[in-house]
């Protein structure tokens, strides 16, 4: 028996449906034809294939949120990620994830050296008080009785 072949107007209406979003299951079941001729037509015709610019999900984050946290990372530039999900939460109402903030970090081309040169620019004279501080809690930490 030869083999069976298909017509290339049938086959013509592959990229069609294609770009008319039908799954490749569903062009197999309204055509009468295997997913291998599908996938071999569609590989003849790279420009038919759906190439949907809006991958993944939308982003929740708007610009006026992103002012948002700028604005909190200019004032608190080594805020835990945590609360600064709770600060948007509480301030603006929107619920994001960790993951969402880190990549909201790099589209905003901050990393852990940009934070942390902002730490190495602590103040000498709020260390100091933190120091009085601690020396009124524990004046002598070797005359303290151990139990």
């Amino acid at each position: 028996m030869p083999p069976c072949t298909v017509s290339d107007d049938l086959k013509a209406q592959i990229p069609v449906l294609r770009r008319h979003r039908h799954s490749i299951k569903h062009i197999c079941y309204l055509l009468g034809v295997k997913k291998t001729l599908v996938y071999k037509v569609l590989q003849l015709f790279p420009s038919q294939h759906i190439h949907n610019k809006n991958t993944g999900q939308r982003r929740t984050l708007t610009i006026d949120d992103i002012t948002f946290i700028t604005a909190i990372l200019r004032h608190h530039p080594t805020i835990y990620l945590d609360e600064l999900q709770h600060e948007l939460h509480s301030r603006r109402g929107v619920l994001v994830s960790v993951q969402t903030l880190l990549r909201t970090f790099r589209r905003l081309h901050l990393n852990c050296k940009h934070i942390s040169a902002y730490a190495l620019e602590w103040n000498e004279e709020k260390c100091a008080l933190f120091m009085n501080n601690i020396a009124e809690i524990a004046p002598d930490p070797r005359n303290v009785d151990v139990w």
